[in-house]
C-alpha cells in the first residue's frame, strides 16, 4: 500500500464521520489505522473486547472503541511519507493565570493531610489559522519516533491527537510490563544527569504503588531502573516493571481498575489526590491522562520442536497482545481552536514557580509541531 492510498483511506473516514485511530507505536517503522466501518458508538464493558480503546482519566465514565471485527485495518510499512510543514500563527488565551495559587493550595493540603502528592494539570488554549489532523498526525510520527504517537477521531470525542512517551501496560500472553514514568526536568544535553530530592520521591511514589499492587498479579517483580529517560526536549525518570501473570484466569479490567489511574497522573493515596483534582482542577481532564492503544489482538507465534526427527515442522500458537498508553503529551482539536495539556506531581517539596514552568515546557512537545 503506497503512502497516498493509506491516507485517502483516512481522509475518506473523515469525510464520512467514521471513527478511527491512526498510530504509530514506540520504534516502530510503520503506522497502522483501525477505520470502522460504520458510524456506531461502542463502548467497553469488560476489556475481553478486540480493536482499539479511548479511556478517560475517570474511570468512571464511558471507555470507547473500535472494534477489530467491524474495522478495516490498515498498514503502512515505512515512515517514508511527506509531512507537509505547518504554518500557524499561534494565538494563545491565557486560561491558567490561577495553577501558581492552585500549586501553593496544594502544598498547604499536603502539609496539613495525609495527601504526599497530587498531580496538577492545566489546559493550553490556541486559536490557530488553520488545522489539518492527518497533516500534524504525521508531523508527530516522524518528530518523536520513540514515542506511542496517535491520532484519534469519534463522533462522540472528537479529534485527540498526542506522542505519549508512557507505557500504562503491556500484556503478551502472560508476559507484563509497565513503568514508573514520574520525575521532570529540561534537558541540558549534560552527559551527567542529577535529579533532586523532590523528583526522586515523586518517581518512588509511582514506583512503589506498581509494586505493591502488581505483586497480586505477577511473579517473580522484576524492577529495571530508575534511569533516565529522553522525551522530546525533557527528561524523566523510567522504571520498568515486569513479571509474568500468575494465573492464565486473569481479569484485565480489575487490573486496569486497580493500575489507572497511576500516581503519575493522579497521585498518594490514590482515591485522595483523585478526589483533589476533581474538586480543584477548574476543567474536566476528560480523556487527557487517560490510556489508549490495541486490545486484545490475537498475535501467532512460530517455533520449532527440538526433538530431530521432526526438526523441520514448525508449530504456531495464537496468544493476545495488549499495548497501551497513557494520553499524556496530547491535545484536543476542535476546528481551528486547539487545546494541550499538561501537569506535574506536587509533592511537600514542589515549588509552585518551578511546577508553573514546567507545565510550560511539557506542552512544547506538541506546541511545537503546530
Amino acid at each position: 500500500m503506497t503512502s497516498t492510498d493509506f491516507f485517502d483511506q483516512i481522509d475518506t473516514a473523515i469525510q464520512s464521520k467514521r471513527p478511527f485511530a491512526l498510530f504509530s507505536k514506540p520504534e516502530s517503522q510503520s503506522l497502522k489505522a483501525y477505520i470502522q466501518t460504520n458510524t456506531d458508538t461502542y463502548n467497553i464493558t469488560d476489556y475481553s473486547e478486540s480493536g482499539f480503546v479511548f479511556a478517560p482519566f475517570d474511570a468512571s465514565k464511558e471507555s470507547y472503541y473500535i472494534p477489530l471485527e467491524d474495522s478495516i485495518v490498515i498498514e503502512l510499512e515505512h515512515l517514508d511519507f511527506e509531512a507537509r510543514p505547518l504554518s500557524n500563527h499561534l494565538d494563545r488565551l491565557d486560561t491558567n493565570v490561577d495553577h501558581f495559587k492552585l500549586v501553593s493550595s496544594a502544598l498547604d493540603t499536603i502539609n496539613a493531610t495525609d495527601l504526599e502528592k497530587v498531580v496538577l494539570s492545566r489546559e493550553f488554549k490556541f486559536n490557530l489559522e488553520s488545522s489539518n489532523p492527518i497533516e500534524i498526525f504525521k508531523t508527530l510520527a516522524q518528530t518523536y519516533p520513540t514515542a506511542f504517537t496517535y491520532c484519534w477521531f469519534h463522533p462522540e470525542t472528537g479529534f485527540w491527537l498526542g506522542a505519549s512517551p508512557e507505557s500504562l501496560l503491556k500484556l503478551e500472553g502472560r508476559s507484563l510490563s509497565t513503568m514508573a514514568l514520574a520525575g521532570t526536568q529540561t534537558n541540558n544535553l549534560t552527559a551527567n544527569v542529577e535529579w533532586d530530592i523532590k523528583n526522586r520521591d515523586e518517581h518512588a511514589f509511582v514506583t512503589d504503588y506498581l509494586v505493591d499492587i502488581l505483586s497480586n498479579y505477577i511473579e517473580p517483580i522484576n524492577i529495571s531502573g530508575p534511569h533516565t529517560l529522553k522525551a522530546g526536549q525533557l527528561l524523566h525518570l523510567q522504571t520498568i516493571v515486569s513479571g509474568r501473570l500468575k494465573s492464565t484466569d486473569h481479569n484485565l479490567k480489575d487490573l486496569l481498575k486497580t493500575m489507572h489511574p497511576t500516581p503519575a497522573v493522579c497521585g498518594t493515596p490514590r482515591q485522595m489526590a483523585f478526589e483533589y483534582i476533581l474538586s480543584n482542577e477548574a476543567y474536566d481532564r476528560e480523556f487527557y491522562a487517560g490510556f489508549f492503544g490495541e486490545l486484545n489482538i490475537s498475535m501467532e507465534s512460530t517455533f520449532r520442536n527440538s526433538k530431530r526427527n521432526i526438526e523441520n515442522r514448525a508449530y504456531q500458537t495464537v496468544r493476545k497482545s495488549t499495548h497501551l498508553a497513557v494520553n499524556l503529551r496530547c491535545m484536543q482539536l476542535k476546528n481551528t481552536l486547539a487545546i494541550l495539556y499538561s501537569g506535574g506531581g506536587i509533592t511537600k517539596d514542589s515549588d509552585p514557580l518551578t511546577e508553573c514552568l514546567e507545565t510550560e515546557n511539557k506542552i512544547q512537545t506538541i506546541k511545537k509541531v503546530l
